[in-house]
């Protein structure tokens, strides 16, 4: 009796061990798969929401900001068609920007106007500033009923120093004179120009004489 069952004992501990093993590989399996499935949600959520997080918050139509010293004297006046603000880099895209700055030292304010522009809040890393690209136009009414103007492809413009700093060839005209160079500095409220030369583009002024 004992050996028949001997064999019968051997066979059912061998399935009882197959059992066991094939249980451990399945709940191998499920692990494995239920880490997998986690890791390609984790990246699934690291990749989608950062397209969402500099969505603009605010929007202007046919808006302005303007800016008052402490004497209550109007300083500047930004306006545009439209702005639109995003909130995780504190910049505002503008559409159509028109910058005023007044002086009360000049006869009229200057009037700086582009196709595209953006409005940089300021910062421990910046200053505030208007970046302004395409088509910029710069004009002002001079005493005599002459106009200053000046164009350029970008113009970097500082409403709270009356400052202006291009980096693309400018044109200046000034009654009968025109002046080209490479680079422009402008103090605004002062009327002074600093011009500068570069290997493509030197500093040539040219004068129109009435006959």
């Amino acid at each position: 009796m004992s050996r028949i069952q001997s064999p019968m004992i051997e066979s059912l501990r061998q399935n009882r061990t197959l059992r066991s093993r094939a249980l451990m590989g399945l709940l191998a399996v499920f692990i494995a798969s239920v880490l997998l499935n986690r890791t390609v949600d984790l990246d699934h959520q690291v990749e989608e929401p950062p397209a969402l997080l500099n969505e603009p918050d605010l929007f202007m139509t046919h808006a302005s900001i303007s800016q008052i010293n402490e004497e209550g004297n109007l300083t500047s006046k930004i306006s545009a068609d439209r702005f639109t603000h995003y909130p995780l880099t504190d910049v505002t895209t503008l559409e159509l920007p028109r910058v005023a700055l007044y002086t009360p030292n000049l006869t009229g304010p200057w009037t700086i106007s582009s196709t595209k522009g953006r409005l940089l809040g300021v910062s421990v890393y910046r200053k505030q500033s208007v970046e302004l690209w395409s088509a910029v136009r710069a004009e002002k009414s001079n005493p005599d009923g002459s106009k200053t103007t000046f164009i350029t492809d970008a113009l970097n413009v500082y409403p709270s120093e009356n400052l202006a700093e291009s980096d693309t060839p400018v044109t200046i005209f000034t009654g009968n004179t025109q002046t080209k160079a490479a680079k422009l500095r402008a103090n605004l409220d002062q009327d002074t120009f600093l011009f500068n030369s570069n290997a493509t583009q030197r500093v040539v002024t040219t004068i129109q004489f009435q006959p």
